[in-house]
């Protein structure tokens, strides 16, 4: 199965740390006392944006979430920084051949080193270790999702199936649902 523009949870995972860990510095930076609180509507209208618009890829954006994400990025430019990295990581993967490929990888990389973002840097150190396979997707474009989603899904009925009276009957139930 061809699994072109694969997603990869994981540079959802790098951007939210980061998000997380800038709203933490935000809370270690107010005031200890103990104010009244205000209601929540006013809580949530001062809290930083959800990560929806950030982990969206670039072109499904609507003009509202590259509104929000402007105010984002005024506000803190690590998160957009962090979202230019993710951005440009995704383009590697919209490259046309090989070789396109090999250029924006070193352009991803190259801009971590530039970064400093402990998050991407951590992922750029794996990246490099897997530097020949990366291009070579693009040499034959399939990937082993549809394997690995037959081997959850058997797994999700094994779980569930705790205490069923025959191994023919579990048989039953991953065949049905691996069909």
């Amino acid at each position: 199965m061809c699994d072109r523009l694969s997603p990869d949870p994981w540079r959802q995972h790098r951007a939210r740390h980061i998000r997380r860990e800038r709203q933490g510095e935000a809370r270690a930076r107010r005031p200890k006392e103990n104010p009244p609180k205000p209601p929540a509507r006013q809580l949530a209208a001062r809290a930083i944006p959800r990560p929806a618009p950030s982990a969206k890829a670039r072109e499904r954006l609507t003009e509202r979430d590259r509104r929000r994400l402007s105010d984002l990025f005024e506000r803190d430019p690590i998160i957009a920084e962090a979202w230019g990295l993710k951005e440009a990581f995704r383009n590697i993967y919209l490259a046309v051949d090989r070789e396109q490929a090999a250029q924006r990888l070193d352009t991803f990389l190259a801009a971590v080193d530039r970064s400093g973002l402990s998050a991407f840097q951590a992922f750029a150190k794996g990246v490099r270790s897997w530097r020949a396979e990366l291009p070579a997707y693009f040499d034959e474009p399939t990937t082993n999702g549809y394997a690995e989603g037959l081997i959850n899904k058997a797994k999700v009925i094994k779980r569930r199936a705790y205490g069923l009276p025959t191994f023919s009957g579990f048989r039953a139930r991953v065949l049905r649902a691996c069909a």
